[in-house]
Parts: structure tokens; C-alpha cells; sequence
């Protein structure tokens, strides 16, 4: 998948609330060096944008249109980023990789997997590295962290040192991430869902939907609250 950091123009992929709240907050780094010429919505188009004042698109006008600028994927739903990177594939698009390298709270050695998107507030240790369109914008990933491929990492989230996350994996807002060890670095599954505010202590299965402090899986949750009702 062709993929550039270095971008003037681009393409938004994603028109609606969470693509416009990362929009803004990358604006705010690229204090107006980067133009953006159309945003894309494959459900409502043919209008323009209110805040952005730019056309929006389908696909198939950006591939006839704006073939040749970078696309910057923003829609917050892992499996729809994957199917839409999955397409521009298809078409030989080149992915808008928005870093957040040069400031003195990142690590300059971070690695930024194509399409992925990291907000500027983000403060980034050493030893991280971050998949194919992921979303980061959480206030702190520690060090030591990989991220895999169409992963979120939420407002005020926290990842801490020696974790490894699989791909797909959605971490809400205020979640924390615990330590794990150099030689046990604490994993979470593919597909996982952490919840609003969740800690997680220890590994979390593939798939898994996990709540609370300490986190535990949802249907574990909801006995724990039969019980303590029938007490």
C-alpha cells in the first residue's frame, strides 16, 4: 500500500462528526499548510461541505477527480476504515499518514504504520509502533507498545509500558492500559472491545468485551450485578 507523511493537498475520507473532531485536531498542527480539496461520503453527497467549504464526493468521483492526491482515512469504525483502505488498495491510492513526529513529547523513533492517524496532544515513549490506520488519539502510549493494524486508541486513553494490541481492537475513552513486564508484556486479542473507563489488569482474549475496574468480560459483569442484587 503506497503511503506518504509529506502532503500540501489531500483527500478526507469521512465527512461526519468524528472525522471533522480528528480533522480539526490535526489543523491545529498543520496550521494551514495542508489543503484539503474534497471530503468523501459514498451515503450523502453532492453538496458542500458547511464548516469545510469543499465538495463532497463519492469514490468514484474522487478516482476521476483527485486520482493522484493522498487519502486521509478518518471514519472512527475499525471495519469500515479496513474496507475502505482495503478498496483504495484496489484503486493504487496513496494513504495521508497523519504523524505527530517532531515534537518534543514523541519519541522521534516512533514507527507509523501507513493511514494512520495520530493527534498532535498524543506524548509517544520509545519503542512503539503503530499499525495500518490506526487511530490514536489518546492522551499518553507509554513505551514498548504495538498497535496492530485498524486499531483505536480513544480520547483519554492510556496505554502504558509492554503491551501488545492486536488488530481491530476498540479502546473507549478513559481506559487505561496496564504494564505489563519485558518478558509478559500484557496482550489484547484481535477484535477486542476495552470499555468506557475500563482498567485492564491482565491479557484480554480475541474478541473479548470487557468492563469495569478491574476489567472483566461484560457477562461476568452483569452476574457480579445479579448477585450483589440478590444480596
Amino acid at each position: 500500500m503506497k503511503s506518504t507523511s509529506e502532503f500540501d493537498e489531500i483527500v478526507v475520507f469521512g465527512s461526519r462528526g468524528h472525522s471533522m473532531m480528528i480533522l480539526r485536531g490535526l489543523e491545529d498542527r498543520w496550521q494551514g499548510r495542508v489543503r484539503v480539496r474534497a471530503v468523501i461520503d459514498d451515503i450523502d453527497h453532492g453538496f458542500t461541505h458547511p464548516l469545510l467549504q469543499v465538495p463532497v464526493i463519492t469514490s468514484d468521483d474522487r478516482l476521476r477527480l483527485y486520482p493522484d492526491l493522498p487519502v486521509l482515512v478518518t471514519p472512527g469504525s475499525t471495519t469500515l476504515r479496513e474496507r475502505i483502505v482495503a478498496r483504495l488498495e484496489q484503486e493504487d491510492a496513496t494513504l495521508a499518514t497523519a504523524s505527530c513526529g517532531g515534537q518534543t513529547h514523541v519519541d522521534p523513533a516512533v514507527d507509523y504504520g501507513a493511514g494512520s492517524v495520530t493527534v498532535p496532544h498524543v506524548r509517544i515513549g520509545p519503542n512503539v509502533r503503530i499499525g495500518r490506520a490506526v487511530q490514536v488519539l489518546a492522551t499518553i502510549v507509554a513505551h514498548d507498545v504495538q498497535i496492530g493494524d485498524f486499531t483505536n486508541l480513544n480520547i483519554h486513553c492510556s496505554v502504558l509500558g509492554h503491551v501488545q494490541i492486536g488488530s481491530g481492537v476498540n479502546i473507549a475513552p478513559h481506559a487505561v492500559i496496564g504494564n505489563g513486564t519485558p518478558d509478559r508484556p500484557l496482550r489484547i486479542g484481535d477484535g477486542a472491545i476495552i470499555g468506557v473507563g475500563a482498567v485492564v489488569t491482565r491479557d484480554v482474549p480475541a474478541g473479548a468485551r470487557m468492563i469495569g475496574n478491574p476489567a472483566m468480560p461484560v457477562e461476568r459483569w452483569k452476574t457480579l450485578n445479579r448477585l450483589l442484587d440478590q444480596g
